[in-house]
């Protein structure tokens, strides 16, 4: 065989390890975040926490070195410092702005829940939504989809197509690799969520994943005709992913505490989005390293580049830790100006909102506002919430005010809470209240809410009375 070479154009598709790394961090709840910003001030030397109190004088930092913007942060910085030592007249008082350091709340959250949740933000058919629905009940403890479209027909009760479209539906969401019909799908899937997906690395785990776990890369090399170099970084990528997409969810016992990435107060008349910093902290490049680094004396060439490495690095990350917070506060605040109603009384109704909404509004990509707002918390005055709470679709009701899904929920929760156990509310009663409180929205709806929030129907709502009747009549 003889050896040529040849021209080839190619159209691929890279990410640089700054925007990788900057995805994952935006992808992770704030716990985690602590976690990874513990374990690289570990790994790199050169960073360390920033101390708020400290006074900008201390700092050895030679003055040419702090631009406009890090002054402009300083001076934030100082604001938020001010908030924190206001307070109130009263434990619940919206204008009291407490300490919320150990303000922590529990959640028990499945993966059913997580997925169910995201399925409630699309605007899609309703057959395609039950559909999407039965896969969810279906996907084992992993995250994998081991059945058929036709069986997903025949749960849901509808067509073929509707069936194909609810599992499509459901691939797209988080976790990315949910719902693959095998380990090579999920990979593959992962990989085209964090934009690193290459006809090289589809070879590599399609052909290659048993050379990878022996560390034949070599071997690889030759099979693809690539060099090592193109091979390793493939495999970088390759280890980055999860090949069991449900694994975060696998344990459902036991107590996951979560911690508010932002903090909503009101000042001045005013609500105010801030940065928890006590739950991740901020951290800097140690200036004494810098000034190593700067005027090098007694410095070898050896450990110079040691230090500029690690200061590139250090750099990469704090920006990424910054572009986190920044998405996360103007994501929350997106919601604050929107939902203010509710923030104000604490019981007002949601008012329609979706991801889409959002990322308009920030001028972002859409899943840039999906990882933004999964698995983040926001502090109010009146509690923790997650801030998937505040996204829902919506209704307009006849006096042209819009209402969320969320808050039509809540209103069929309230109706059927008070309706007569021996002469429980049908959906169809259910429909006929909403209508004549100017609410339109259809039986199938109804139907669709109430099994969403677990409420079992009319007919057994009242044989379950009845059966409690039979048994508190007998003793």
């Amino acid at each position: 065989m003889a050896l040529e070479q040849r021209l080839e154009l190619k159209h691929t598709v890279t990410m640089s390890p700054e925007a990788y790394q900057g995805l994952a961090i935006l992808s992770m709840p704030a716990i985690e975040l602590n976690q990874l910003v513990e374990a690289e001030l570990e790994r790199n030397p050169v960073l360390e926490v920033e101390d708020l109190d400290r006074d900008a004088s201390e700092d050895e930092q030679p003055a040419e070195e702090s631009s406009e913007a890090e002054r402009a942060w300083d001076e934030w910085v100082a604001e938020y410092e001010e908030l924190q030592r206001l307070d109130g007249t009263s434990e619940r008082d919206p204008d009291r702005f407490t300490d919320v350091a150990e303000d922590r709340a529990v959640a028990s959250e499945t993966l059913a829940d997580h997925l169910l949740e995201q399925i409630g933000l699309f605007d899609v058919e309703d057959d395609v939504a039950r559909a999407a629905r039965a896969v969810v009940g279906l996907l084992d403890d992993d995250g994998f989809f081991r059945g058929t479209v036709e069986e997903i027909s025949t749960v849901a009760g509808v067509s073929l197509r509707a069936a194909a479209a609810g599992l499509e539906l459901v691939q797209r969401l988080d976790p990315p690799g949910i719902a693959a019909r095998s380990l090579e799908e999920a990979l593959k899937m992962q990989a085209d969520a964090l934009g690193v997906r290459s006809d090289l690395l589809d070879a590599i785990i399609d052909k290659h994943l048993e050379s990878v776990a022996a560390g034949r890369t070599k071997r690889i090399a030759r099979a693809e005709r690539v060099s090592e170099e193109d091979v390793l970084g493939a495999i970088e990528a390759l280890r980055a992913l999860n090949p069991r997409p449900a694994a975060a969810f696998s344990s459902t016992e036991g107590i996951q505490y979560v911690v508010p990435d932002v903090v909503v107060r009101r000042f001045d008349g005013e609500w105010v989005v801030l940065p928890d910093f006590d739950v991740v902290p901020m951290v800097r490049i140690s200036p004494r390293y810098r000034s190593m680094l700067a005027g090098g004396d007694g410095v070898d060439e050896e450990a110079r580049k040691y230090l500029k490495e690690h200061v590139r690095k250090a750099e990469s990350f704090i920006r990424n830790l910054d572009r986190r917070r920044q998405t996360v506060v103007r994501i929350a605040e997106v919601i604050v100006e929107t939902q203010r109603e509710f923030f104000e009384t604490g019981r007002g109704p949601l008012k329609p909102l979706r991801l889409e909404d959002v990322a308009i509004e920030l001028g972002v990509h859409l899943s840039t506002v999906s990882r933004g707002v999964t698995g983040k918390y926001m502090a109010t005055p009146h509690g923790m919430f997650e801030l998937k709470h505040f996204f829902s679709g919506g209704y307009r009701t006849r006096t042209g005010l819009d209402i969320s899904s969320t808050s039509v929920k809540q209103r069929i929760r309230e109706l059927i809470r008070s309706e007569s156990p021996s002469a429980p509310l049908s959906d169809q009663r259910i429909v006929e209240t909403l209508a004549d409180e100017g609410i339109p929205v259809a039986r199938r709806t109804v139907a669709k809410y109430r099994e969403e929030m677990g409420i079992p129907p009319s007919w057994m709502r009242k044989r379950r009375s009845e059966e409690a009747r039979i048994r508190g009549a007998s003793r």
